[in-house]
């Protein structure tokens, strides 16, 4: 068969193939990463007769991978630190939550009063409570959950330590104070994607990583605590 007969069937054969990807999205990081080496390979071979349209297509296939390759690490990253510190963060939304009831009681208890002070001061003390309860629901699952009730011994050991030590301690006081102005200004301007209520009633928080995809269920958010997680939890106090 002549050289130009052999080159035209390539052609052929690359204007009808096929991109599947949809088969590899939502697959696990394994699979999307074989996926995209054998694109890469196609599309590196020197003597590829491939058509300029399919090469097109290909590096759009490609550059989708690499996203939902992004997106599917990041969920196995948010699953291992979200397994780290499940039982600090179940903790401390539990003392926050309860803590957020006594805030609440207390306003109650300043409006019968009838004392603008006593009842700005109350009102107040409800919204910092609030924020408290919706930090631990939403603190990114991608990062290091830093507590929201550390522990003053910890800072005390911080004094004696090295440089790095006290700058690394800096860094973690700022990310709490960001994150609860975060909160805040979600709080603020009405896009806390769940209510404070669900939380408190015990229902599952489920965020995924755009705040505004939060759905819930009536599924209680963890085990009723028997009397040795009642003694852990006066840990955090």
């Amino acid at each position: 068969m002549a050289p130009k007969d052999n080159k035209r069937r390539d052609q052929q054969r690359g204007r009808g193939k096929s991109i599947v990807v949809t088969d590899s999205l939502n697959a696990g990081a394994s699979k999307i990463k074989k996926k995209i080496r054998d694109i890469e390979r196609l599309l590196g071979k020197k003597n590829s007769n491939l058509p300029a349209d399919k090469r097109i297509e290909y590096d759009r296939a490609l550059k989708a991978l690499h996203v939902e390759l992004g997106n599917a690490q990041m969920q196995i990253k948010a699953k291992e630190i979200a397994k780290k510190y499940h039982m600090v963060r179940f903790f401390e939304k539990k003392k926050a939550i309860r803590k957020l009831k006594q805030l609440r009681k207390q306003f109650e208890e300043a409006t019968k009063t009838e004392v603008r002070k006593d009842i700005k001061k109350a009102r107040k003390a409800v919204k910092q409570g609030e924020i408290d309860v919706a930090y631990v629901v939403m603190f990114p699952k991608t990062e290091k959950y830093i507590s929201l009730y550390p522990n003053p011994k910890e800072n005390d050991e911080v004094d004696s330590k090295s440089r790095n030590a006290i700058l690394g301690a800096k860094r973690t006081q700022e990310r709490r104070a960001q994150f609860r102005k975060e909160v805040e200004k979600l709080m603020e301007d009405g896009k806390l994607p769940f209510a404070i209520d669900d939380a408190i009633a015990g229902k599952t928080i489920r965020l995924d990583f755009a705040p505004q995809s939060a759905q819930f269920t009536q599924e209680i958010d963890a085990p009723q605590a028997n009397a040795d997680e009642q003694e852990q939890d006066e840990f955090f106090e």
